[in-house]
């Protein structure tokens, strides 16, 4: 008779029955760490590996089916769609890359140099209160795009929140195309049009709207996908404009920046 190391509880078998702990526990070696590490990515069945490929060649066969109730098929569609926020900063913050410059960089906007120091300063503390908030933001943009899938998909007899289950993983998974373009404007000092990237989005989103939404044709779903998505994001860009002026008028520091100097 032993003493478990996890829970304290008596154990006299391989695990501990109360909390499954190996008794005794296993000394770390690198078979053991290999193990670990295969089983916490690989882990699940092949959850990871799974999930990737199925978000990647059928999103909307893969949110229907969590939506029926397999949830150990799939990561579930919120845990993805934060996970790849987090890694996203996670590898913004590795590589050291200014998101300002990078944002500039999609949009082929180059920052007016003529301007003074207070407009400069103006600018980075916003990009940066945009950079700490940005898994609010970035979920907000969710708000939106369900709202209007749910008017434009009312017969799917789907309630809000299972409408809600496409965006987050549809959203989640092209964080890998914001990947690829961070990595490409790491090693090239450059990146691909946001526009290019916006195109990918929208036609990524429509193609997983024809095979989620089955009661519809797949050509009217796919245009369907489309107007929702481009409605959505509307409406985003509407509350980031506004989630702007309230930042502005409520930060006495920011308006004596952008204030005009005489």
């Amino acid at each position: 008779m032993s003493t478990c190391i996890n829970c304290k509880s008596d154990v006299s078998t391989a695990f501990c029955s109360n909390c499954g702990q190996p008794n005794p526990p296993k000394k770390l070696t690198f078979g053991y760490l290999w193990y670990d590490f295969q089983s916490r990515i690989y882990g699940f069945d092949g959850m990871f590996p799974r999930t990737l490929r199925d978000l990647t060649i059928q999103p909307g066969v893969a949110a229907r089916e969590h939506i029926a109730g397999n949830r150990v098929k799939h990561y579930g569609p919120v845990g993805y769609f934060f996970l790849m926020i987090t890694v996203f900063l996670l590898i913004l913050s590795m590589i050291d890359v200014n998101l300002m410059e990078f944002m500039s960089s999609a949009t082929k906007e180059i920052a007016d140099t003529s301007q003074n120091q207070s407009g400069q300063l103006a600018q980075q503390k916003l990009m940066g209160f945009v950079y700490d908030n940005m898994r609010t933001f970035s979920f907000l943009i969710i708000i939106p795009i369900t709202l209007t899938a749910w008017l434009f998909f009312r017969k799917a007899g789907y309630n809000i929140l299972e409408h809600s289950v496409l965006p987050f993983y549809v959203f989640g998974h092209t964080y890998w195309l914001t990947i690829l373009s961070l990595l490409f404007f790491y090693f090239f000092e450059t990146s691909p049009r946001l526009t290019i990237q916006l195109v990918i989005s929208i036609l990524f989103f429509a193609f997983a709207c024809s095979n989620f939404y089955n009661h519809n044709s797949k050509v009217k779903a796919f245009f369907k996908g489309i107007a929702v998505y481009l409605i959505g994001y509307f409406l985003f860009v509407v509350m980031m404009i506004v989630f702007t002026v309230i930042y502005v008028f409520t930060n006495p520091e920011f308006m004596e920046m952008i204030r005009p100097k005489k």
